[in-house]
């Protein structure tokens, strides 16, 4: 009797034992493949890293448009490259928007503070001083509090860094929106998304084609909040392959529109409107979103050419090329005679610039009191 007790018991414990184990490895399986969702976000963040630094090199505002061919290759480009920033925004939406189930209020504005508005202050400070004192492009005389502070509000140092402050708007008005009920956010951004893509994109998009005849009063400053929904809806949601095609369609459909609509008016009027420009315009909208979708859906097929680890290193490095790319490019210019790059050098003195940057991001993490610039 004893001897069938101590077996059952045994059974019983080893039973539970393989219970806790399945669990244990079940939970192991989740944890990876949340991390392999999330990778995704890391290739995201580089190719638009990557896309800003080509944008300002290939400037299609100041191609000469004479050269008809050579403004064509840099219309392809920028059309190309124009989700860079729009995905920016898509990663914001793609890993804050439930900020609340990891941590709180408190901590996620310590978080955004440190891993933005520093970095944002230290950079300024440091490519302001380097443009006075190394480049020489700013005048010694301009150099006090209240000519900085016009440099870092007005974003006079370099346009771009606008696009930092449209980040911590949208950093800034999360919060609001973290707190919807989990079962219901899916539904609620979707609500969002396509009421900010109806008013902010849609409706001004088609009154531009249309001419401008009726002035649109609903077109408000927080239009990239569409981003973020579609971030958030595009990591959480699984579509079918009907809804995929649909808009993989659409953002094919509104590449070309972009493309070909901003070179017809350029034969036109024989300079570049803006008509179908615009982040906030519908077709970059629908293109940026198209593909980070489909850079979500095929991250298997590029983490299996890709090193995965390499690329979050990578990924988690590229707030410094966002800050640094233009004066590393001046750097190169004003030291080496480089010529002219165009076309396919083109694409490899951007990669030579982002680089560049990535190894000096990778440096300024190792020193301590620097390290903050590169959260």
């Amino acid at each position: 009797m004893n001897f069938i007790k101590l077996n059952y018991y045994d059974y019983n414990e080893s039973n539970k034992q393989e219970e806790i184990n399945k669990l244990l490895i079940h939970e192991k399986k989740n944890k990876s493949n949340k991390n392999k969702i999330l990778d995704y976000i890391s290739f995201a963040k580089i190719i638009a890293c990557y896309g800003v630094i080509l944008l300002h090199l290939n400037n299609i505002w100041s191609v000469n448009l004479t050269k008809k061919n050579k403004w064509m290759i840099a219309n392809i480009y920028e059309t190309f490259f124009y989700y860079s920033v729009p995905f920016f925004v898509l990663c914001i939406g793609a890993t804050l928007l439930n900020f609340n189930e990891r941590y709180g209020l408190l901590e996620y504005n310590i978080k955004r503070f440190i891993k933005v508005f520093i970095p944002l202050i230290g950079w300024t400070v440091i490519l302001y001083l380097y443009k006075v004192y190394i480049l020489k492009n700013i005048r010694k005389e301009n150099f006090d509090l209240s000519s900085f502070l016009n440099y870092f509000f007005m974003s006079k140092l370099y346009p771009i860094f606008s696009s930092l402050h449209t980040f911590l708007v949208t950093y800034m008005l999360i919060p609001l929106l973290v707190y919807v009920e989990k079962n219901n956010k899916i539904k609620i951004y979707t609500y969002y998304f396509f009421i900010l893509l109806i008013t902010q994109a849609a409706i001004p998009y088609i009154l531009q084609l249309c001419g401008n005849k009726i002035i649109f009063i609903y077109k408000v400053n927080i239009g990239y909040l569409i981003y973020a929904f579609a971030g958030y809806i595009i990591h959480n949601q699984h579509f079918s392959n009907k809804i995929k095609i649909i808009i993989y369609i659409l953002g094919i459909l509104s590449f070309f529109i972009h493309l070909i609509g901003t070179q017809i008016l350029y034969f036109k009027y024989k300079k570049i409107k803006r008509i179908h420009k615009g982040y906030l315009n519908l077709p970059s909208i629908l293109y940026s979103c198209a593909l980070f979708l489909f850079v979500k859906e095929n991250s298997n097929f590029i983490f299996h050419i890709l090193n995965r680890k390499y690329i979050n290193n990578i990924g988690s490095l590229t707030l410094g090329p966002f800050f640094m790319h233009l004066t590393v490019s001046e750097t190169i210019e004003k030291t080496i005679k480089f010529p002219k790059f165009f076309g396919f050098s083109l694409l490899l003195k951007s990669f030579i610039i982002f680089s560049i940057c990535i190894f000096i991001s990778s440096i300024i993490r190792k020193i301590p009191i620097l390290k903050i610039l590169v959260p």
